[in-house]
């Protein structure tokens, strides 16, 4: 019988897998669909973080952005604020106002943003005399939104003293009513118009 080197023999085996194993990760690292798929994952790492990074400023810039809205409103005209009947001491009245709103933001810059409407109030002497509704509209690049506004009053109770504060005032030239206009707006996430999201109230003083 012949005589077997074990040693040799386990060496041989030991060499046969470290060759094996040698020649397993360079077909893995060799493979083109390995390379591929190591290319691709660079690739996407390298775009979507700037991305996502760009996304979360952008937003950002939009919530403060939405700060420097301005709003402003004229009254062009109004009617009915003489007394339609008398009863007893107190006095109805059904007053109409012709509101010319105009907004804009100079720094809406990247996607347009909307507000979903709103409500507007005039009131005098603290007096709700009128209310109208607010349509719903876009905040453009650099481009300054104007709306029509009627608020409208049907036989709105007076107390004699506060006709006549009101038409002395008049007289004089120093009438002056409160329109309280409230807005609510749409937040990115939501796209519904029927969503009413958070509001703002912005209140104007006007010379009757």
């Amino acid at each position: 019988m012949a005589d077997i080197d074990e040693e040799a023999l386990f060496r041989g085996t030991n060499d046969d897998e470290d060759a094996q194993g040698l020649s397993s990760g360079r077909s893995r690292h060799d493979d083109p669909w390995e390379k591929g798929m190591l290319v691709a994952r660079a690739v996407l790492g390298i775009f979507c973080v700037p991305s996502l990074m760009v996304l979360m400023l952008v937003s950002a810039y939009a919530s403060r952005a939405r700060d420097e809205t301005k709003f402003s409103v004229h009254l062009a005209g109004y009617e009915g604020l003489n007394a339609t009947y008398t009863h007893g001491h107190a006095v109805s009245i059904s007053p109409v106002f012709n509101l010319k709103v105009r907004v804009e933001n100079p720094r809406v810059l990247l996607q347009p943003w909307c507000y979903t409407g709103g409500e507007v109030t005039v009131s005098y002497s603290d007096v709700a005399l009128a209310w109208g509704h607010v349509p719903r509209f876009c905040m453009k690049t650099r481009a300054p939104v104007e709306l029509t506004v009627v608020p409208v009053g049907r036989e709105v109770g007076l107390s004699e003293d506060l006709r006549g504060r009101l038409a002395s005032d008049w007289r004089m030239g120093t009438a002056q009513i409160m329109a309280d206009m409230k807005l609510f707006y749409e937040e990115q996430k939501f796209s519904s118009r029927e969503y009413e999201g958070p509001s703002s109230l912005h209140p104007f003083q006007l010379m009757l």
